[in-house]
């Protein structure tokens, strides 16, 4: 319960709840007795009162049950604490009605203008009140008889003010009970599903994290190897190239614990690998930012985001001087979006896709910003979208 007075939204939702049910109770508990006609109606706003105060005070010992089950262990047991709220309300209830039974008596129901009026006497024997329509029995059909009324006072005594007051009671304390429950059960699966999107993410960084350590190495061994063949023929393009390697590896490092990056930064990161590529595979290989915009625009990616997208196309798809891979980055700043697209040529032979890359994209969207990722294909052209975040 102390997590649903830290939880701002259920605490207010609980507050209104009891603010509107507090009121309510007394109030219905006084509308059987709008039928009568009453000299005073005041007479009857102890008993509304006393309704009233006596829901708000199982409000607090329903609520009150439901803090001290954290430091009393076997109060967390639903069982018990119904038990509990069921015998204190009923004790409670009864020693109250007592009490507002010996200040506040039920009054006398005068009813006005009515009197016993003799039948037809053709018609059954029955007398009734002239302006009721309930007939009462008689014994004589020749004389207006007189019939006392019991006084309304013996007849409540007897009963119980408005309902009998420990069916009154148990009502009402078993509607509490049951909302603190459902309060409670909220809050539950609220934590639940907190602790499994936790999870999820905890799970989903790790696996990124294997993915990173999966790439380090086989990029790591690709470069070194261009380096030195670019050693053997140019030392200018090699000192260029080993540059690179170091931004690349650099961005690698400084946001190994981050899960967005700057749009900016993601971008040069991107373009940077792209152009160590090309170095690699020369005419084989050829990329373009179709849009200048997308230089200047704001935002953040998940890290990783354009690599993996690029690293797939180059993954996936067969390269040589004839047929060389075309990556196009395309901004398009009325969706806030960046597709990467590429043409399609399969390579002869080659193990199935399993997709954990563009899974986990997919995914770690989801659970950043709810958002998804858009793939596209057909037999020329593949091209993912994805959403540039505030």
């Amino acid at each position: 319960m102390n997590e649903i007075l830290k939880n701002k939204k259920l605490r207010n939702k609980l507050l209104l709840t009891i603010l509107i049910t507090t009121p309510l109770f007394g109030l219905l508990a006084g509308i059987p007795f709008v039928r009568f006609e009453f000299n005073r109606f005041s007479v009857f706003i102890p008993g509304i009162a006393f309704i009233t105060g006596i829901t708000f005070l199982f409000w607090v010992i329903n609520i009150t049950l439901l803090v001290l089950e954290q430091r009393i262990p076997f109060l967390q047991k639903i069982i018990v604490r119904s038990v509990i709220s069921v015998c204190l309300s009923f004790f409670i209830a009864m020693g109250l009605s007592d009490i507002m039974r010996t200040y506040f008596p039920p009054p006398q129901i005068k009813l006005a203008d009515r009197k016993l009026v003799k039948p037809d006497l053709h018609q059954k024997s029955v007398i009734g009140f002239s302006n009721m329509q309930m007939p009462l029995p008689v014994t004589s059909s020749d004389e207006t008889k007189t019939v006392r009324l019991l006084n309304v006072k013996d007849r409540l005594n007897h009963r119980g003010f408005f309902f009998p007051q420990f069916i009154h009671a148990l009502t009402i304390n078993m509607i509490i009970l049951v909302v603190c429950e459902l309060f409670l059960l909220t809050l539950r699966k609220q934590k639940i599903e907190l602790e499994n999107q936790t999870l999820r993410q905890s799970n989903l960084e790790a696996r990124n994290n294997q993915l990173k350590m999966q790439l380090h190495p086989h990029f790591l061994f690709n470069s070194l190897n261009t380096l030195r063949l670019l050693m053997k023929k140019d030392l200018q393009k090699a000192e260029h190239y080993l540059l690179q390697l170091a931004d690349v590896l650099r961005f690698s490092t400084s946001t190994a614990h981050d899960s967005l990056v700057n749009l900016n930064d993601e971008l040069r990161f991107c373009l940077t690998y792209l152009d160590m590529q090309q170095t690699r595979f020369q005419s084989m290989l050829t990329y373009a930012v179709t849009n200048s915009e997308l230089y200047e625009a704001s935002g953040k990616l998940p890290v990783y985001a354009l690599l993996t997208l690029v690293e797939n196309a180059i993954k996936h798809n067969a390269l040589s001087s004839e047929k060389p891979l075309h990556i196009s980055i395309e901004y398009k700043q009325e969706k806030n979006s960046i597709s990467i697209k590429n043409n399609r040529q399969p390579k002869a032979y080659s193990e199935e896709s399993t997709g954990i890359g563009l899974q986990n994209l997919a995914e770690r969207y989801r659970l950043l910003a709810n958002e998804t990722v858009v793939v596209q294909t057909s037999n020329k052209e593949f091209a993912v979208t994805i959403k540039i975040l505030s």
